[in-house]
C-alpha cells in the first residue's frame, strides 16, 4: 500500500497546477503548485460533479452539504483520480479483511 501521486493541469485562465496524493489509509491531499494552496479530504467526503468539459471534485464536510473546497479538473483527469480513490479504497478494504 503506497500512497500514488499525480500532477494534472486545471482547466481554465491562469493554468494552473495541482499535486495530488492518495493515501490509501483514505485521504486525499491536493496542492496547488502556483498559489501553495494545501487541502486534504477523506475519500467519503469527496465527490466528482461533471458539467461539459471539467468534472468538479467536491469535498463536503462532515456536518452539512456545503461545499468546503472544489477543484476544477478535465474529465479524463477526474476519471484517472477516480480510479486511484477507487484502487486505494480496494487496497485498503483487503489489507483489513486480511487482519
Amino acid at each position: 500500500m503506497l500512497a500514488k501521486s499525480r500532477q494534472y493541469t486545471l482547466p481554465g485562465k491562469p493554468e494552473l497546477h495541482a499535486n495530488v496524493n492518495v493515501i490509501p489509509t483514505g485521504i486525499v491531499s491536493v496542492e496547488i503548485i502556483e498559489r501553495q494552496h494545501k487541502v486534504d479530504a477523506e475519500f467519503d467526503q469527496l465527490t466528482f460533479e461533471s458539467k461539459g468539459g471539467v468534472t468538479r471534485l467536491v469535498c463536503y464536510s462532515d456536518k452539512g452539504k456545503k461545499p468546503c473546497w472544489d477543484l476544477g479538473m478535465t474529465n479524463e483527469d477526474a476519471r484517472d483520480l477516480a480510479k486511484l480513490i477507487e484502487t486505494a479504497e480496494e487496497e485498503l478494504e483487503i489489507l483489513m479483511r486480511d487482519l
